[in-house]
């Protein structure tokens, strides 16, 4: 949760950290994909203003010390009926200054680990029998997924959006690391996809419901 840290500053502090150990187990060349959405921090009362942080923004610049370099942006596009409403207040009145537009979108950050050599020798580690089906291909970066709601944990995965990643972004029988595995949607996705998983997880009520989760027909 974005409250446990005492200021903006020291989340971005932390998350730099993590991803300098995420690059430092990651294999030469591969990549790196970090979903991401502006955050809004709950304004104390009416004559305050809620502050909006650019989370996508500022993460280039850590992803960049942390050994990585950017490849793409994609666009996660929600339903807007899924999202929460504001621009009621601006419908209201219409007076200017005062319009915000519902946010439908979540940003997916592309990285790649900085390395010395191109990506075709990545490629060349896999046979051609490994190879996606390009029927069904997402030719554009934006991606129309809805999301997905669960009780006990505030931002859930929809499989879909998993499906998506690990069909480009991985091999089957790769290993593929989720270092905020929350309710393990992206474990329980990779397994089907022939993947093996790895989660770090530090919330306790998450690893004990991770722990009691079935994965013996996967």
């Amino acid at each position: 949760m974005y409250s446990d840290y005492t200021s903006y500053d020291s989340y971005l502090e932390k998350m730099c950290s993590i991803l300098k150990q995420c690059n430092r187990i990651l294999e030469d060349g591969r990549f790196i994909i970090i979903n991401v959405s502006p955050v809004i921090t709950k304004r104390p009362g009416r004559e305050f203003e809620s502050i909006r942080y650019p989370i996508h923004f500022d993460f280039h610049k850590i992803l960049e010390n942390a050994g990585f370099y950017f490849i793409d942006k994609i666009i996660w596009i929600k339903p807007e009926c899924t999202v929460p409403n504001r621009v009621a207040g601006y419908l209201q009145t219409g007076m200017p200054l005062s319009y915000k537009p519902n946010c439908i979108t979540e940003s997916l950050l592309v990285y790649r680990k900085k390395t010395s050599f191109l990506l075709d020798k990545n490629i060349k580690l896999y046979s051609r029998t490994l190879a996606n089906s390009i029927e069904k291909t997402d030719t554009s970066n934006c991606w129309h997924i809805s999301p997905k709601a669960d009780k006990k944990h505030p931002a859930v995965f929809p499989e879909e959006l998993c499906e998506k990643v690990l069909k480009y972004y991985s091999f089957k029988g790769d290993i593929v690391l989720d270092p905020f595995a929350g309710s393990g949607t992206f474990g329980k996705v990779s397994k089907k996809m022939k993947m093996v998983p790895v989660l770090c997880e530090i919330n306790k009520e998450y690893i004990k419901k991770l722990e009691e989760e079935d994965y013996d027909d996967l």
